[in-house]
């Protein structure tokens, strides 16, 4: 097991801040800096149907912007999604005291991320199934393509899939 240090910051409350989507920016902090145009097309979709429901982490800068270092996938979607959800353009960001928690928190959350399990994914989707949710509403939802989705579900009885997708 390692020792882990634990960082002193103000409390969440604290920190949110909300900023005009104009006045954010991706940090050279961020490790994600190469993304996928077709998963932020979807993440886009999601943020449109869902809204935002993580705020974003960042550092102020001097002229009182906000550069993203957690969250930059995000950021490029509500780009997207604004255009037809403007309510999306009032963003709220986890403002990191200094730049040392700001790449610790840039770190922690592209590291520590976990993708869903395939089961409990198959669940997920069934349950939106259960509730009405069609093919393109669950995968609204989750930022994955339809296909995606019909595969997960035909594995549990759900949505029948052709037998190419099989």
């Amino acid at each position: 097991m390692t020792k882990q240090t634990k960082i002193e910051t103000k409390t969440a409350a604290e920190v949110i801040a909300y900023f005009p989507l104009a006045d954010l920016s991706l940090s050279s902090l961020n490790p994600r800096q190469e993304v996928s145009e077709g998963s932020i097309a979807l993440l886009a979709e999601s943020l449109v149907t869902c809204g935002l429901i993580q705020n974003l982490a960042g550092i102020k800068t001097k002229d009182n912007k906000v550069e993203i270092v957690a969250g930059g996938r995000r950021l490029r979607a509500l780009a997207i999604a604004v255009k037809t959800r403007p309510d999306l353009g009032t963003v709220p960001v986890r403002l990191a005291p200094n730049a040392t928690v700001a790449l610790q928190w840039a770190s922690a959350e592209n590291t520590a991320r976990e993708e869903l399990d395939p089961v409990d994914e198959i669940r997920a989707y069934g349950k939106m199934k259960k509730q009405d949710s069609n093919l393109a509403k669950i995968a609204q939802a989750f930022g994955v393509t339809e296909a995606h989705v019909r595969r997960r579900v035909a594995l549990a009885g759900g949505f029948p899939a052709p037998f190419w997708m099989l």
